[in-house]
Parts: C-alpha cells; structure tokens; sequence
C-alpha cells in the first residue's frame, strides 16, 4: 500500500468569532470651541464629525479636558458650572460608551450561540464529509482509486500511530478497516473490534438512507483515536499503548475478584453467573471494558441500575445488557497537560502493563492510599518507571534554549483523563477528597466561582423561575402511582396513587464530576466505593420524587398492543437507553437469601400474547409517605408511612424506618419498626425456620427498582399485621418472605 500524503491542509475558520475592534485606529478627538460645540459632536451619532465607534475611542477625561482647555472663564461660578458641564459629559459619554460595546458584544454571542449550534451537527455520511473530518482533525488523507472500477474509491487517513480505510462505492461506505501499523500487541489485538465499531456508524442499517445517514456516531468515537494519535510521539510515546497498558492490569484485577466471589458465594448463588458479574462490578473494582457497547476505547464501569436483579432468559439478559439499564462508567484517556496552580506537579502518563504486582495482593500497610477504600485484601499496586521522550522540534528552534544535546529527554506533556458517563453529583468535601489524592477536576467554564449548588438541586433541580429561598431547608411533594402486582387476579396490575414528600434539612453544598486527570489507575479505584453511594442516593430521589411525564396518561395496554410505560426522566447524561422503572418488582437478595425472579416488563422482548389488566384506585385517597433527607455526615434517609390493619378506611398505626445509605451503595438500617415481634411478621412463610431481620428491610430497598414507594407498597402489602399469614404470595416474590 503507499503511503499517505498531506491533503490540502486549509485552515479551518468556523468557530471564529468576529473582533470587535475597528479595523483602523481610533479616529481623533473632534475639536470643540463652545461646550454646546462639545455637546453637539458627543451626543449626535449624525453629526459628519463623529461616529459610534470614534467616541468609543475618545475617552472621557480626554474630552474633558479637551473642552476646559479651549474654553475660559474667569468667574469662579462660571468655573464650577463648567466642573459640572464636564461631570455630566462624563456620565454620558461612559454610558453611551456603555451601550455601543454591550450592542456588540450581544452580536458576538449571538455569533457564538450560532455556530455552537450549527457545530452539533458534524454532518452526513460521504466521501465529502469524511474529507472534512480528517482535515479538522489534522490527520493526513488521500484517496485511491479501485483499478477495473470508476464507482469504488478507498479514503486512506493516516496518522502517527493509526490507520484507517475507509471503501466507497457510488458515495456509499461499503467497507472500514482500522490498524495500529507501529504498536504492540496489546494494541493490535483490539483494533479489529473498533474498526467494527466505526464500521457500524458508519454503514447504513435497513431503513437508512445515504441522505439522512449521520457523522455523529463516528465523530464520537474516532475523535477519541485521533486525540491519542495527536498527543503521541512516536516511537517513544505511544498512547494507545499506555491506555491498552492500565487496561491489561485492571482486568487481571477483576479476574481475579471474579474467581474469589465464585470461591466464596454459596452452591446456589454459583450458579448465577451474571449475578456474580454484576456482584464483582459493583462492589469491587469496577469491570475494564475495551471498544465495548458501541463505543470505541477503554472504559471502567462501575455502576449498573438494578444490578441485584438478574433474568432466566438468555434474550431478556441480554436486551438488559445492551439497552434495558443505566450504567456509570468512566472513560480513560489522554490530555494535554495544562499546568494547573491547584497542582502543578501532576504526573505525566507513564506506559507500562504493570501497575499491579505479580501476585495482586500483599500485607496492607497503615497509611496507604487503598487502605481506605475497605476492599480486602490489599492489591499490590507498583509504581512503573517514568516515561521520556526527546526534545521538541520546537525547543531545538529556540535560540534562547540551551543546546539539547546538553537537556537530554524530558517527560511528556501529556495526562491521563478520565471522563464519567454520565457525570455524578458528589458534595463538596468528596471533591476535595478527591484532589487530595493528586487528581485534578475539570471546571465548567460556565460556572460562576460563587455559584452553590445544594446536593438536592443538582439531582431534583427547582422549577423554571424558582430557586432556593435562603433557608436551611427544602420540600418537595408530588402525587405519583405506583404499578403493583394484583396476586388476586394473574395478568393485572394495580394503580396505587402515592402523595410522597421530601424534606431536606441543611442542604449538602455539592458539585457535579465530570472529569478529571490522574496519574494512576488506583486513584480511579479508590472512589469508586463514594462515587456508587452518592449515583445510588441520586437515582433513589429521581425514582421517588421526580415527576413523571404523562403520569396520568395510562392506557391499558391491551388497548394500545403492549405500547410502553412513560420512561423516566433523569438529570443526568448518558449514552444508555434510559430504563423505566415501572417493572413489577419481585427481587431478592444475597446476605439475605432473596432470590431475584422478575416478570418482564410489557415492553421487553419475548412477552406473553395475554395483554395484562391494569386497575386504578382513583376512589381510594392517596398514600402518604414522608421522607426527611440529611447528608452529614452520611445520607440518611428517614422514611413514614401508614403501616398496620385497616378499620374504617384508616390505617391504626404508622412506620418509621431510618437508613443510612453507605459505601456501594448499602442500605443500612438504623431503626424500624415494620419487623417486630409484636407485628407477628418475624417468621417467614412457606415452613421455612429462618426468621427476617432487620436488614431484609434495607435489603429490599435495594431491590425494589431502588424506588421508595414500591418500596412502602411492598412492606404494606406482605409484611403487614394484616397481611401475615394470607398466603405464599410475599414468599415467592422476595424468595424468603
């Protein structure tokens, strides 16, 4: 194959925005004879002497001066209503001044908001849009023809490190083969997985149209290659390498993990392999994914919606998998170092396969960084040497550089990057925890330094036109209906209308983490405990206190053949297709022995034909459930609610449950009294001779879609003072009653 050459490399002018200065040099002062001359030439826009942009460069002491100068009084009354002349000359000309620049700064950003939104679209797939993209990136292109063929044309874009091909044929990509031409094997191996993924953003699926085909995909992905390729050095600095590196290492890390939760779960739980996946991913080190889900590059998951909830069916498994649920992760990369005065020390990437020790684990010692994380035993993090590449082209060109034959190699400008998707909302003595173990968060530019965000705002936000009031406290209340299995009647679901408040005592000061750099793949490990408490305590308040789009709206789903529930919103971003939350909830547990079988939701895949009923109880008055909300030291949640026999359509007695929501997102109970021995509700059915506890309430937390009103929907309805003993039905929906 030959080798590329350089495009056309015609720079590029979007994104520019138009100066505001004049193309010319401020114009003079106009000359004045009588202060009404003076006036005359400020204040007319008309006048042929002067113009908007010339007082704009006449300042107005020059002014002043300028009219004291060639007027003279001798009276000392005279003088001091000349002083006055010239205070209110001043007053105007500034705000006249004032007013031409805010014009043309409203211009600029009009300009910007213009071409911030035509820069969202990067355009359609074709040999064109292609030619353009690889221009933006700064990579090197040319086009070869297929011999025998007028129709076929291949796009070759090469870089220092990557090279791709892409094959046309009638302005339609036919073929993409993507390769690491000067890297190792742990680079190699995984470049046919991503050029199967660029392949398929780029391809046209059935039902697609060449016209209509969209970049967006690709650029998503390849831009992240190309930024790699840019950053390295070649052959001293391969940054593919150093992330395929850190990769290598993390997943012996969650293999090993993966083997000692088989070796210590029990014969059953074993058997659930997916269950011990999830198990190992969200309570360990997270799970190391490389060009995995439709996404080119490395990425760390850490967090997965309803993770204790497993299914039978190989297909409802994998359409949970693939679109059924959220995930948090963080994407690795690479960035510029930009020096930063918070810490300007930060080390540069280092390329190694070798950040954990041969064995893995060692002796922890007290003091060291992955001692507080609670995940035993103690991994064996090393310390690979650091890298170093020769000197810039451009400090060679410097005459007041030293000679480089004298300044030897230097470490490399560059960091590793982790971005979070999607980005988690943390309080405020996390993130200087964080930067306390040498990362560095990237700021919003659009942040105002005084701006304060509250922990309950950034997941619930306030209303359009509302905002905090001041106080040391805030309520939330909503009328939501929560979808419950009718066990009377198989195939139909019951609407329970719920009035659920929340109330938030002394407000968290929080931010949200977007990203940050590091330095060593144990930094990233070492949150990952935080970061799943706060993304749990986050999508509980959304499940439970967020309005619902056309809550009303519900249509029996034989009506509307099987058509889906209203999907949940949420505050933050993702990549994911956003899961609803209105399954029926049979889960379970494994410190409690609670199995997890849940019926498909209507509108997965492989569903029954028989269309399920749903009830309403719009005759019946809503279900109070009150929450109180406070963040320090931890979160802790205390939840009230009706709870006890029904006389006269009112309830005898009340719950009062308090939790704590701890690392990985453990629900700890505090203090309840659902399960007592006065209630009658401590001995599970169906003969068994274990006894609940206390922790099966929390437990159940965790299970039930993470949603406190179904939540409180199932306690009342199974574990009830009038529900004991009227059946099986509690039993075999938690697994252990």
């Amino acid at each position: 194959m030959s080798t590329p050459t350089p495009g056309k490399q015609n720079p590029l002018s979007q994104g520019r925005t138009p100066s505001s200065q004049p193309p010319h040099g401020a114009a003079a002062t106009p000359s004045a004879s009588t202060p009404f001359s003076v006036n005359q030439a400020v204040f007319s826009p008309l006048n042929q002497r002067s113009s908007p942009q010339q007082t704009k460069k006449s300042s107005p002491a020059t002014l002043g001066r300028s009219m004291m100068g060639s007027v003279n009084f001798d009276s000392p009354s005279t003088a001091a209503a000349l002083m006055d002349i010239n205070a209110a000359l001043d007053l105007g000309l500034q705000t006249f001044n004032n007013l031409s620049v805010s014009k043309e700064d409203e211009m600029a950003r009009k300009l910007d908001n213009v071409i911030a939104i035509l820069s969202r679209c990067k355009g359609l797939v074709s040999e064109a849009g292609l030619e353009r993209l690889a221009k933006k990136l700064e990579l090197e292109y040319m086009w070869e023809s297929s011999m025998g063929s007028d129709s076929k044309r291949t796009l070759i874009v090469a870089g220092s490190a990557l090279e791709l091909l892409i094959e046309f044929c009638n302005d339609v990509v036919q073929s993409v083969a993507l390769s690491f031409p000067d890297s190792a094997e742990i680079v190699n191996k995984h470049a046919e997985a991503a050029g199967e993924i660029l392949s398929n953003d780029l391809r046209l699926r059935n039902g697609q149209s060449p016209l209509t085909k969209s970049l967006d995909g690709f650029v998503a992905n390849f831009e992240r290659l190309a930024v790699l390729d840019k950053l390295s050095i070649m052959p001293a600095l391969n940054l593919f390498e150093a992330i395929a590196g850190i990769y290598e290492s993390l997943c012996r890390l969650h293999a090993w993990e993966l083997q000692k939760a088989r070796e210590e779960a029990s014969a059953e739980t074993r058997a659930r392999e997916q269950y011990l996946e999830n198990l190992v991913t969200c309570t360990k080190s997270g799970k190391p994914t490389m060009n995995a889900r439709g996404r080119v590059g490395m990425a760390l998951e850490y967090w997965k919606e309803d993770w204790q909830i497993t299914f039978k069916k190989p297909s409802l498994r994998e359409w949970a998998d693939e679109v059924g649920k959220r995930r948090w992760s963080i994407l690795v990369d690479c960035a510029p170092h930009k020096v930063n005065h918070l810490n300007p020390v930060l080390n540069p990437v280092r390329i190694s396969d070798k950040w954990i020790g041969p064995n893995l684990t060692k002796i922890p010692h007290p003091g060291e960084l992955h001692a507080a994380t609670g995940l035993t035993p103690m991994i064996d993090w090393l310390e690979p040497e650091s890298t170093f590449v020769p000197i810039s082209d451009q400090t060679k060109a410097d005459p007041m550089q030293p000679d480089p034959s004298l300044l030897g190699p230097r470490l490399p400008d560059v960091v590793f990057h982790a971005a979070f998707d999607p980005p988690v909302h943390i309080p405020e003595f996390l993130w200087l925890q964080i930067r306390q173990l040498g990362c560095v968060m990237d700021e919003s530019p659009l942040r105002h330094p005084m701006t304060v965000d509250t922990f309950d705002s950034l997941v619930l936000p306030y209303p359009p036109g509302q905002g905090p009031d001041g106080g040391d406290s805030r309520q939330i209340s909503i009328t939501k209906r929560a979808r419950i299995k009718d066990d009377a009647t198989p195939g139909k679901y019951l609407l329970k209308r719920h009035a659920t408040s929340l109330y938030v005592y002394l407000p968290e000061p929080s931010r949200t983490l977007t990203g940050m750099t590091f330095s060593h793949p144990q930094q990233l490990i070492s949150i990952l405990p935080s970061l799943r408490q706060y993304v749990f305590l986050a999508t509980l308040l959304e499940n439970s206190f967020k309005e619902q789009p056309d809550a009303q709206d519900w249509t029996d789903p034989a009506d509307k053949k099987l058509s889906p529930a209203p999907v949940r919103t949420s505050t933050v971003l993702t990549n994911q297709t956003a899961y609803s939350n209105m399954t029926t909830a049979h889960t379970t547990t494994t410190t409690t022995a609670i199995k997890n079988e849940i019926p498909p939701a209507p509108w997965a895949p492989e569903q029954t034909t028989q269309a399920a009923k749903e009830g309403d109880d719009d005759d019946e008055p809503p279900l109070r459930i009150d929450t109180t909300l406070t963040m320090d030291p931890v979160p802790h949640l205390k939840v009230s609610f009706p709870f006890g026999e029904k006389h006269n359509n009112e309830i005898s007695a009340s719950a009062d449950v308090e939790l704590e929501i701890r690392e990985n997102g453990a629900v700890h109970v505090l203090s309840q009294n659902v399960l007592t021995e006065a209630n009658g509700n401590m001995v599970m059915r169906g003969g068994s001779s274990t006894p609940r506890k206390a922790e099966d309430v929390g437990a159940l937390l965790e299970r039930l879609n993470e949603d406190v009103g179904r939540w409180v929907e199932f306690m009342r309805r199974f574990w009830a003072p009038a529900a004991t003993g009227t059946g099986t039905g509690a039993d075999s929906a938690v697994g252990r009653g």
